[in-house]
């Protein structure tokens, strides 16, 4: 079969196709966006040794920090779709004051450029001082699908948090796309070919962490990984990888995805249906080590799109339950306790797919009863009836949104919770904040909104258009209690402050939530009738 290879004509017309520039626009600005920042150095070099070798840090706006730090071997060559391997160690003294290059995916016509390269396994650091104190580490991991992103991004600056909470931030890129996410467990040949590459680099950049935090003022035994999106579903999975236990004692999970598991079945079908668009027979996988990695994101561009018109909630890429590495679904690892002692933050935004339901072209959201069908077609018809029944407005296109919400996000968060509760201490939030402009466009309190609130980070391209004519006073407010929270719950494991317990635990008898809006407050089961509907029933 002849390996397929876009011409420059193919590749501009396919980023000037309308689906193709509203879906990348869709995972730029609404998943992670990936404006990089300028990396002027204001003041004097900082000198830190790790285990591979030294770097030389900086400070900007009196923090101190270090850019693209290499936690991996790069993997390309012998090393695509193979487990990360240990960073080489180098001689002298090797300069981290810039960004190193992000990971390979489609390029963005609404994004400035930022220069790709499989040589993207790299992490950066912010930190008061690295002079020996043992500060807790919010480890972030970025969204965006599965499919773009970075932890470069103006959004995730770590400056905010630090400032406020004398902590030690930390980003990380990881392996996207078909480099970072296909499965090829039931192809032949496939030895020599791996598995959840992407969560892998993440738990590589834990174990960086672990070895070389301390170096930089970090506690590498209060670790909190923390994620938004495909972020959040990483977290979580992570919670539930043996892998990755005792690396991280807290998570944090915005907005994650805890029942979005691909099944061997479903990651063969869509590893089988990319390589029959890139053009390589299942039986010849060497063949993908040859080709190069902007045919291998565009091939990955065109099966996102064949994937938005199939009637399955399957819109994007997810890891994988192997039976090895990831042993079972997150929901059973939970209840076997494999996270247990973990503390768990986890909440959901009150209208999470309203964003999504503006990319018509992609039919990716049901907003008609007719849309709906597929989404259900697992259920029987007295299940569905007793769904549709506990949405006040139902048919109306609102609650259609509100159901997806729920059946993708919400309900699974509950679940989540539920489980997570009874070995560890949890607790929930909703985010209801919206501004009158976001309600004016439908878009209300969506997907990605919280991320600004909670990085502090405003002044970014994104943190700007969701805060467009919005109260500032009322903004700054509610994003001061959510960085405080967040830190909090870094430090000790409890979003409160000090003798203080507004905030309860989470247990599935009260349901404690918090509501962070204009009002922030604490409610007992917000989605009552609505989570009773769905008991034992999931879109997935």
């Amino acid at each position: 079969m002849r390996t397929f290879a876009p011409t420059n004509y193919q590749m501009n017309r396919s980023f000037s196709d309308s689906r193709t520039v509203f879906y990348l626009f869709m995972l730029l600005v609404f998943f992670a966006p990936i404006t990089n920042y300028a990396s002027a150095i204001d003041t004097a070099s900082l000198l830190v040794k790790t285990k591979q070798g030294t770097l030389r840090g900086m400070t900007k706006n009196d923090i101190c920090i270090w850019k693209g730090i290499p936690y991996a071997t790069t993997p390309s060559g012998d090393l695509r779709f193979r487990a990360p391997q240990p960073p080489k160690a180098w001689t002298g003294v090797k300069d981290a004051t810039a960004f190193s290059y992000v990971a390979p995916q489609p390029k963005m016509p609404v994004a400035d450029a930022q220069p790709q390269s499989e040589d993207c396994l790299s992490l950066n650091i912010w930190s008061p001082a690295a002079d020996g104190k043992k500060r807790p580490v919010m480890f972030w991991i970025h969204g965006g699908g599965l499919i773009v992103g970075s932890g470069s991004s103006t959004l995730y600056d770590g400056t905010p948090l630090v400032k406020a909470g004398d902590v030690v931030v930390v980003t990380i890129n990881y392996r996207l796309g078909p480099l970072g996410f296909l499965y090829f467990d039931n192809l032949p040949n496939h030895e020599s070919f791996d598995n959840n590459l992407g969560i892998k680099d993440q738990v590589a950049a834990l174990q960086w962490v672990k070895e070389n935090i301390a170096a930089f003022g970090g506690d590498p035994n209060a670790v909190t990984i923390f994620g938004e999106s495909a972020g959040g579903l990483s977290v979580l999975t992570l919670m539930g990888t043996p892998a990755a236990k005792g690396l991280f004692r807290g998570v944090i999970a915005e907005s994650g995805l805890p029942e979005s598991l691909w099944k061997p079945a479903t990651a063969n079908y869509v590893t089988q249906k990319y390589l029959k668009i890139v053009g390589v027979s299942p039986d010849s996988l060497f063949k993908l080590r040859a080709i190069s990695s902007d045919t291998l994101n565009y091939a990955m561009q065109l099966l996102v799109e064949q994937l938005s018109t199939e009637p399955t909630p399957y819109k994007t890429l997810s890891p994988t339950i192997d039976g090895k590495y990831i042993p079972t679904d997150l929901m059973t690892a939970i209840r076997n306790r494999q996270a247990e002692g973990v503390s768990l933050l986890i909440g959901t935004n009150r209208n999470e797919v309203n964003i999504l339901a503006k990319i018509k072209q992609l039919g990716a959201v049901p907003q008609t009863a007719k849309e709906l069908v597929p989404y259900m077609s697992a259920l029987k018809a007295d299940e569905q009836k007793r769904i549709t029944d506990s949405y006040n407005k139902y048919p109306h296109k609102s609650s259609i949104l509100d159901m997806i919400t729920d059946g993708i996000f919400t309900i699974p968060c509950i679940r989540f919770a539920e489980l997570q509760s009874t070995i560890a201490p949890t607790y929930m939030y909703r985010f209801d904040w919206s501004s009158g402009i976001l309600k004016l466009l439908g878009l209300r309190a969506c997907h990605g909104l919280e991320m600004p609130f909670v990085f502090g980070t405003f002044e970014s391209r994104l943190g700007k258009k969701f805060t467009t004519l919005a109260n500032k006073k009322q903004v700054k407010i509610l994003s001061t209690v959510m960085m405080q929270a967040w830190i909090n719950f870094a430090k000790t494991g409890n979003p409160n402050p000090a003798g203080r317990t507004d905030w309860q635990s989470y247990n599935s008898t009260a349901r404690s939530t918090r509501i962070l809006d204009k009002k922030i407050y604490t409610i007992n089961d917000p989605k009552s009738k609505e989570r009773k509907a769905w008991t034992g029933l999931s879109i997935f």
